[in-house]
């Protein structure tokens, strides 16, 4: 029986119970929640609204891509992972949607979320499915395919350009 001792008496603690102290460490740690809140709002904005028309950058895009010769030059993947980057490009600008580092599947999905006409959001996949073929695929398209891949990204910047009426 000796090695249960008996209880020991209650201890009384002297002194006040630091209010002050809990009331700053609460404070503080609003700050940092606050501060943490601000930081990722601020690392998800949309990205800025360009000056210029996003039309009128996605055409000068397309005119320097066809004026670079990278398909003369042999570098068709180069050539359509720039087409695929002026039109995700053009998508960012048009819908303020981050396009460039999504999938696209992950774009079509954001796309439709934002309720975009179906026959636009499907004409944009088939065109960002045929560019992630050469691109990660290693498909190799032939010379007529590579200019209706120019002129689909044309048609894509003519469909989704907002209407002007008078």
């Amino acid at each position: 029986m000796n090695d249960i001792r008996p209880l020991k008496d209650v201890v009384e603690i002297s002194g006040r119970f630091p209010v002050f102290l809990v009331i700053v460490l609460i404070l503080a740690a609003l700050v940092i929640a606050a501060f943490i809140y601000f930081k990722k709002k601020k690392v998800e904005e949309k990205p800025a609204l360009s000056p210029r028309p996003a039309e009128e950058i996605a055409r000068n895009a397309l005119s320097a891509l066809k004026e670079s010769k990278l398909i003369e030059k042999g570098l068709i993947k180069e050539y359509y992972i720039r087409l695929s980057d002026i039109i995700r490009t053009y998508i960012e600008n048009r819908y303020r949607i981050f396009a460039m580092d999504r999938t696209t599947w992950e774009l079509f999905q954001e796309m439709k979320s934002k309720r975009i006409e179906r026959l636009r959001l499907e004409k944009i996949n088939d065109f960002l499915e045929d560019c992630d073929m050469v691109k990660f695929a290693k498909y190799t398209p032939d010379q007529k395919e590579i200019e209706e891949i120019y002129k689909k990204a044309e048609e894509i910047i003519d469909i989704l350009a907002p209407k002007i009426t008078l």
